[in-house]
Parts: structure tokens; C-alpha cells; sequence
């Protein structure tokens, strides 16, 4: 049976294009409509109840309101989720919600709720400071959320989230199953529940192979090239040496190479670098990057994708597991045991 998508395909517009032509609602040229309509003719098109569902919304418009949108990686899946929305011709508008202080206690929600007041049919949650049962709480007044990089029980089938306990486990169990004992850290932010994830995960490998990484060898960072460069050095200087460095994000990873080598010291011959997320950079760098790689494009889709089928009842593809895959480069060196 045809689809909506199908008829915008073959007639070549977009599929919002095709819902104003069902609706006869909004302008649409007589050149167009005599496309579309050929279109409809040609694959036997009758409207389904999600097509009927998608030319009744009179907004078509989704919100974002997150706090976890800057760096690389972050704004790439933006661009690839306003892909994804462009295709049915719906507009996105975002908020930022990285706005609590003591100052504006309720700064964060009053942006959430400025989304639903300009008209949002739903809005996609990223990342996010407010406590789970307020987002429950939410859910319950506003129902069309999904939670991008965000778990809540409740509400796991609006959940798209990437096991970050684990992808810090297994990082740390890399760098033991290359022969280091003596490591090292520059982590995330702490702050954040997936910074603080995959630091505990990460120890937690360490603990469960007996291998002890003292205080002085953590160093906290922010994810920034500057806290990487800067945690490096900071290493560097301690009394306890170190074989290798877990770094919480990439960008940390690559401006600790930096550190290192400008101190004349090697990587990996002399210290093993390891990061975290998988940038496109990270095979690029001198030596290549050994990390974990984050599917974040594809879970951002399928929250975007499962908030359009909220919306406007469709019946898009979603998928909900997002494997941990190790990426080994030529950062890590194995250490032998005479």
C-alpha cells in the first residue's frame, strides 16, 4: 500500500507539501497540485489513518530543549535531526535548558514551557538538569516528549539513552587487558549523569581487576581541549608515574597527546592515550585514537522518529538498542610482563 512518503517521492516535493494538498489547507501552486495529484493517481493512494493524522496538525512543529547541544558530535546530530524533520517539512525550534542558577531557580522550566507555549506538537528532551520526577511530572501534562541521552523507567519507551556505565567499563578493562596497572584519568563532567557514568564505570573495571588509581592521578576535566591539555600537565607533574590515560571524551584525548609529546614524551611508546565518544578526528590524529564509539546519530533519530509517531501517528522505524563498540587505533600500546 502507498504511503504519503511514497506519493511526495514520486511527485517530488516535500511530504508536507502533499499533507496541504490532503488538507486544502495552505498554498500550494497549480503546477504542484497537479503533481501531486498524478502522483496519487499513479500509486492508488488512499490516505491512512497517520497520513489523515499528519495533514490535521496545524502546528507541525517540534521543539528541542536541551542542554547537551554544543561540541562536534552534538551539533552534527542536530543537523542530521533537522534532516530528518525537513523531510516532512516540520520546523524546529529549541530552547536551551542549561539555565538553573541560584539566581533563576525555575529558569529551566520556564524555557521548557515557552516550547509548548509558541504551539510545539511535541518536544525532544536533551539531556537535561531537572529531576526525573519533574520531567514525570511533565510527561503526565504534555505527553509528546522524547528523552534523548536521558533514562527514566517510567517512560523507557520515550527513552533513547546509550549505557555509559558500561562504555567506561569497557575502556577501563581495555587498557588492563593491554598490561596497564598504572593508570591514569582526565574525566567529563561529573556533573552530568552520563559524565559521572562512565567515570564509574570505569573505576569500577579498575577495582573489579585489583588495580588502584590514587587520587592524585584523577584529574577532573569538562570535556574542553583546554581542561585536557591542562589535565595532562597536571599528570605529568605528579610523583606516580602512569603507563596509561583514560580521557572522558575525545577532545580531552587529543589535547593530552598534545601535552604529552610537547613534553618529549611518546604516545604510545611511553604513555597510552585513550578517549571516548569516536569524533571523526579521532582516526585522524597522530598516533590515531583508540576509544569507544557512541551511536549518537542513530539514537537521536529514532528519539526524533518516535516523537513524530507520538505527534502524528505515524509508523516510523525506531530502534531502542545501542551497542558499545570499542574502536582500537594505535593510541594504546600492549605492555608486555617480563
Amino acid at each position: 500500500m502507498a504511503t504519503i512518503r511514497d506519493v511526495a517521492k514520486l511527485a517530488g516535493v516535500g511530504i508536507g507539501t502533499v499533507s496541504r494538498v490532503l488538507s486544502g489547507n495552505g498554498a500550494v501552486s497549480s503546477k504542484t497540485l497537479l503533481k501531486v495529484n498524478q502522483a496519487m493517481e499513479d500509486l492508488n493512494f488512499t490516505p491512512s489513518r497517520a497520513a489523515r493524522s499528519l495533514v490535521s496538525k496545524k502546528m507541525n512543529t517540534i521543539g528541542i530543549w536541551g542542554t547537551e547541544t554544543s561540541g562536534e558530535i552534538n551539533r552534527r546530530t542536530l543537523r542530521e535531526m533537522e534532516a530528518e524533520l525537513k523531510e516532512f517539512e516540520i520546523h524546529l525550534i529549541f530552547a536551551d535548558g542549561e539555565l538553573n542558577s541560584s539566581k533563576y531557580p525555575n529558569a529551566s522550566r520556564q524555557s521548557f514551557d515557552k516550547l509548548i507555549n509558541k504551539g510545539c506538537d511535541g518536544i525532544i528532551i536533551w539531556g537535561s538538569d531537572l529531576p526525573a520526577l519533574e520531567i514525570l511530572q511533565i510527561e503526565n501534562e504534555f505527553p509528546n516528549i522524547t528523552l534523548l541521552n536521558n533514562k527514566i523507567e517510567l517512560i523507557d519507551d520515550k527513552c533513547f539513552y546509550f549505557d555509559h556505565y558500561q562504555a567506561g567499563y569497557v575502556c577501563g578493562q581495555h587498557l588492563i587487558d593491554k598490561g596497564h596497572s598504572n593508570i591514569a584519568c582526565i574525566t567529563g563532567w561529573l556533573e552530568t549523569d552520563d559524565g559521572n557514568q562512565r567515570h564509574q564505570g570505569f573505576l569500577s573495571a579498575l577495582n573489579d581487576n585489583n588495580v588502584n588509581i590514587p587520587e592524585e592521578l584523577i584529574f577532573e576535566g569538562d570535556y574542553t581541549y583546554r581542561k585536557g591539555y591542562e589535565g595532562a600537565l597536571s599528570l605529568l607533574k605528579q610523583v606516580k608515574p602512569f603507563t596509561a590515560l583514560f580521557c572522558g571524551n575525545d577532545q580531552s584525548a587529543m589535547s593530552a597527546i598534545a601535552a604529552i609529546t610537547n613534553k618529549g614524551l611518546e604516545v604510545p611508546n611511553d604513555i597510552s592515550v585513550m578517549g571516548y565518544d569516536d569524533m571523526n578526528i579521532a582516526r585522524y590524529t597522530s598516533p590515531p585514537l583508540t576509544t569507544v564509539r557512541i551511536p549518537f546519530n542513530r539514537m537521536a533519530i529514532s528519539a526524533t522518529r518516535r516523537l513524530l509517531n507520538l505527534c502524528y501517528n505515524l509508523e516510523l522505524n525506531i530502534e531502542y538498542d545501542f551497542p558499545i563498540q570499542l574502536i582500537e587505533r594505535l593510541s594504546v600500546k600492549k605492555l608486555y610482563v617480563q
